[in-house]
């Protein structure tokens, strides 16, 4: 297992980037019970083989927004369409497994790539222009820092006594006005770093750590597509 999850990890991250695209948009755009199947045990093996460490915090949202989801059109579906509640419930049941498909993909991605090698294969593998391959490097390594921050913040506040919800509007208005603060500070500081480095002066840069695709990417690609297009086999021919 451990061995398995340093491949996954170790995988070129253009790939997994179009693999977890092109199931997404599989996912999609076929809404066959065995296809949305197909791809919710696949992402939910990703994760798992990837041993993905998803936050408390993240997890109870995700099932916050499917049970909120699932209710919503339920009635929806049999208020406004008129369906019976049974059919309704097996249509709400079909768009959960796709937005669970989407979200364990994008846990998967996220919680098994560096950033830095994330910001070189798209610059080596895809050809994107380094100056807009670097953003992706900044948008994964912040998340992880502004989540950080607002640990730190709600902590202090529960040390200190003076962490109520009485009036969560205001409660969260002190939060969020802290933490624009940070960012927007953090980022200053960034942009002032680059620009005094040169960055983006030069057509091309050199990189530490160079990716390459190399047999591993080939054959998690062949073995994706492959359960990918067994899916769509079944359900056009069940």
């Amino acid at each position: 297992m451990r061995a398995l999850e340093r491949e996954l990890r170790e995988l070129n991250p253009s790939v997994k980037l179009l693999a977890v695209l092109a199931g997404v948009l599989h996912a999609a755009l076929l809404s066959s019970a065995a296809v949305l199947l197909a791809h919710l045990l696949t992402a939910a093996a990703l994760v798992a083989l990837g041993r993905v460490r998803v936050r408390r915090v993240f997890a109870l949202g995700a099932l916050a927004t499917l049970a909120g989801y699932t209710w919503v059109n339920f009635a929806l579906f049999v208020a406004n369409l008129g369906l019976a509640p049974g059919e309704a419930l097996a249509r709400v049941l079909l768009l959960d497994a796709r937005i669970a498909a989407i979200i364990l993909y994008s846990a998967f991605f996220a919680g098994t790539t560096d950033p830095a090698a994330l910001a070189s294969s798209l610059s080596l593998q895809l050809k994107v222009p380094y100056v807009y391959a670097f953003m992706s490097f900044v948008t994964l390594r912040s998340a992880p820092i502004v989540l950080g921050d607002l640990e730190n913040m709600v902590a202090f506040r529960r040390v200190k006594g003076y962490a109520s919800w009485r009036r969560p509007h205001r409660y969260l208005l002190s939060l969020s006005m802290p933490l624009l603060y940070l960012s927007v500070r953090r980022a200053a500081l960034l942009a002032i770093a680059m620009e005094s480095r040169g960055f983006g002066k030069l057509p091309h840069r050199t990189y530490v750590r160079p990716t390459k695709v190399r047999k591993r990417d080939w054959a998690f690609a062949g073995l994706y597509g492959a359960a990918i297009a067994l899916a769509t086999a079944a359900s056009l021919f069940r």
